[in-house]
């Protein structure tokens, strides 16, 4: 059987949603589970509204919310030739939803992560209900499943972890007779619930991990994610205009780049698939005949260098102020503050007497920071960049000359400049 994930952009009007059937037509002689985003940039657009909301801006809230009423009626009355009055009374009540919880917010002037992924979540249930109505109306044995109803997290809002047990019990009981029976499977990324049926989100843009969600609990031949690139590059095109496509990749090599900031799939989306060993494809939904890039246990046999560039980080240089060595037992207080603090690290390096980290710039780096002024001096440099080269070469090392911070590894080259 083949799990599929379609972003936002690959259902954002209806020409898109038609392409993705004609897709989903093309590999219909296998089972088939269909993961969909939300359409086009809607998750934003509903964060924009709770904003409005929490900010008091009654008046811009519901101006925000008819236009998202209206993006999607517009893709349903082009959709559906008849049968479009069915589909905009099933997607009414998701609509009533979010007015119930943006009255809320600008009743407590109060947006709290819970309340974040309540609305948030209404994103992929308006967009999979209009999919999988349309396949429906074009003949498929099309069944619409509540994400929530199968993957169960904890209650870390806006981030849930999946309870692995009980969410791979829900999905081979309630996914796998259908998929044997033939029906074309269709479900939300992103989302989920706690055991108490609060609705959860696995982070941004995290479709893809509840593709490989499913992927390893149906134990799938092969997962597939539709974007509108030909496949991996090895470059971020914006910035290199000639990046090259790779064919294929290691599972490993895959979980390098995303780890350091490459956005073509999610970070947490390989181990899953790995765990299995489940190949995945990463295709364009523009062109269904390019091969797009295999990740699997396979390398890529003429390795190419591949450029990631993480924006947003700072560099701090840690030192005691009694000018102590650096060693295990104050590392090991300095990474409890990093992790009560909610940091993300990325890369570190240490001397005899000083630490230096390069962090996720944000609010918690501060925090962090603060816990440590009693004891350490702490210099931070601000808007720094994070370059990241697999499969170097030595004329690479020239661009990482006058950085704050170099590091090598292996086949890999990182600096922050």
């Amino acid at each position: 059987m083949l799990v599929m994930k379609f972003g936002g952009a690959s259902v954002k009007d209806a020409d898109s949603i038609r392409n993705v059937a004609e897709i989903i037509s093309q590999f219909a002689q296998d089972p088939l589970l269909i993961v969909v985003s939300a359409s086009g940039k809607i998750t934003n657009e509903l964060e924009q509204l709770a904003f409005y909301a929490k900010d008091g801006k009654e008046k811009a809230s519901l101006q925000k919310l008819e236009e998202i009423q209206h993006f999607h009626k517009q893709i349903v009355e082009d959709l559906f030739e008849t049968g479009g009055e069915a589909v905009l009374a099933k997607i009414e009540p998701f609509f009533r939803k979010i007015d119930r919880i943006v009255n809320g917010i600008l009743m407590l002037e109060e947006f709290p992560p819970r309340t974040y992924d309540r609305i948030v979540s209404c994103g992929e249930l308006l967009s999979t209900t209009i999919v999988a109505a349309y396949l429906q109306s074009i003949g498929k044995d099309c069944h619409w499943i509540d994400a929530r109803k199968l993957i169960k997290t904890d209650a870390s809002y806006k981030r849930a972890n999946v309870i692995w047990s009980l969410t791979e019990l829900n999905i081979r009981e309630q996914v796998s007779p259908l998929l044997k029976a033939g029906t074309i499977a269709v479900t939300q990324g992103f989302i989920g619930s706690t055991t108490e049926d609060h609705t959860t989100t696995l982070g941004r843009e995290g479709s893809d991990y509840t593709a490989a969600i499913f992927a390893n609990c149906l134990d799938a031949r092969e997962m597939m994610v539709w974007k509108d690139v030909r496949g991996i590059l090895n470059a971020d095109p914006r910035v290199v205009p000639d990046a090259i496509k790779i064919d294929k990749m290691s599972y490993e090599e895959a979980v390098e780049m995303t780890f350091y900031g490459a956005q073509v799939i999610h970070p947490k989306t390989i181990k899953p698939i790995f765990q299995k060993q489940i190949p995945l494809l990463v295709k364009c939904f523009l062109d269904v005949n390019e091969v797009g890039t295999r990740i699997s246990d396979k390398t890529n046999d003429d390795p190419i260098p591949s450029y990631i560039t993480k924006h947003g980080q700072a560099l701090l240089h840690i030192k005691h102020k009694d000018f102590s060595f650096m060693d295990e037992k104050l590392m090991q207080g300095i990474f409890n503050h990093l992790y009560k603090a909610g940091v993300k690290l990325n890369l570190i390096q240490n001397s005899a007497v000083s630490l230096m980290l390069c962090v996720d710039e944000g609010p918690v780096t501060q925090d962090f920071i603060s816990r440590l002024l009693d004891s350490f001096e702490v210099e931070k440099k601000e808007n720094v960049k994070l370059f990241t080269v697999l499969n170097y070469e030595f004329s690479n090392l020239e661009k990482a000359r006058g950085a704050l911070m170099v590091q090598q590894e292996g086949n890999k080259l990182f600096y922050v400049k």
